[in-house]
């Protein structure tokens, strides 16, 4: 590569935005799309799909990233020696279009380590091309749910020996990474945030305190029993609020606590998916963001409600208590009801002693594609050497 040329950069990613699940992985696309500001990016995906005949290549810019998407056939009754060959051939015929495209890479920039780690081991060894990794997985975490099975710890060790930096997005998962029996080295950079759309809000103090939850509302997860079971305490004590939870439905076991806690329906508000653009004025508009999660890992939506200058409550779990400090926020002990009532009633009542301009200055200086992108490219130059 000449020095005075951009860097040529392969983002691997095994989740990634695509027709069957168009979310997926978005804060990777944000990523790549940080990164493209300052250098070349072409960014890879494979997904097997039931409607797929034969493998389908779909190329897309956006946003200044070359995209590459592949669709392979999906069949349950396939051993796992040829689901392996055919991801691995679809890859492969990915990575054959935007070698047609640019020619080389300089570097892979894997995200979520397994499988695609595979693919970006089978480019170090055919091409020497050094790979960098980025991991946003719960799954690393002792708390979750979900735990690696025998084959995963196999490849994940073997991916993880020829990688050539760590970047987690948290150091709670850094540490995750060195109780697995990696050693790095390590550099801890965040998710990113488009603060062009996350802007600084508009609030009046004098009117109802507004509380924002946005989430999946998986209860497993994001703890909603625990989040009504609060409002109901609250609306107990103080009348001068109102809740908007936003997400996916909410079903019936929802409805069924609403009623049982006997939920003024004028205190809580609750919509279904919106778009980001939504999120935004949402959050622009309230005053304290909720967040009460069981496990998590470096949660977009408390960067994004940090730049637009909300207060945020939080659990202290995963990169959460990385995130929150008395400038921003509260944060409890995940499960502790008792805790967040009383931390919720203390930020209600001294809401204008937070500063949301500075709230979201901090947040900008950490978050914004700028600062995010500039640290990988940073990366990517230290591992080429």
């Amino acid at each position: 590569m000449n020095p005075r040329d951009k860097l040529s950069v392969l983002f691997l990613s095994s989740w990634y935005p695509n027709r069957l699940l168009p979310k997926n992985g978005n804060f990777v696309q944000k990523h790549a799309q940080a990164v493209a500001r300052i250098a070349k990016v072409a960014s890879l995906h494979v997904i097997s799909d039931a409607n797929a005949k034969d493998f389908e290549i779909h190329t897309e810019q956006k946003k200044g990233v070359y995209e590459v998407l592949v669709y392979y056939p999906k069949s349950a009754k396939w051993r796992a020696l040829k689901k392996y060959r055919m991801y691995m051939e679809a890859h492969r015929r990915g990575y054959a279009y935007i070698q047609a495209e640019w020619g080389s890479v300089d570097i892979t920039h894997l995200h979520v380590i397994y499988p695609a780690g595979l693919f970006a081991m089978e480019l170090k060894k055919k091409y020497n091309i050094p790979f960098v990794l980025t991991e946003h997985w719960t799954a690393w975490l002792p708390i979750t749910p979900y735990k690696f099975s025998a084959i995963e710890r196999y490849f994940i060790r073997k991916i993880g020996a020829k990688t050539a930096i760590f970047c987690p997005v948290s150091e709670d998962l850094q540490n995750a990474f060195v109780h697995f029996g990696f050693d790095g080295p390590f550099r801890i950079i965040p998710n990113v945030v488009d603060i062009d759309t996350f802007k600084l809000g508009t609030r009046n103090l004098d009117a109802l305190i507004k509380i924002l939850h946005v989430s999946t509302f998986k209860d497993d997860h994001k703890n909603i029993s625990g989040i009504l079971r609060v409002i109901a305490r609250l609306q107990e004590q103080r009348n001068d609020f109102e809740v908007t939870m936003v997400g996916n439905k909410f079903g019936d076991q929802y409805d069924e606590a609403i009623q049982s806690l006997d939920i003024d329906k004028d205190r809580l508000h609750i919509q279904g998916e919106v778009s980001t653009a939504e999120v935004a004025r949402l959050m622009g508009e309230q005053h304290v963001f909720l967040l009460f999660s069981h496990y998590e890992n470096l949660p977009c939506v408390i960067a994004e409600a940090h730049c637009t200058g909300m207060v945020v409550a939080g659990s202290d779990v995963g990169g959460t208590r990385e995130m929150i400090d008395t400038r921003n926020g509260v944060i409890v002990q995940a499960r502790d009801e008792e805790a967040l009532f009383a931390k919720l009633n203390l930020v209600m009542d001294s809401l204008a002693d937070y500063k949301p301009e500075k709230i979201r200055e901090i947040a900008v200086t950490r978050y914004s594609y700028k600062s995010v992108g500039e640290a990988y490219v940073k990366v990517y130059q230290e591992a080429l050497g």
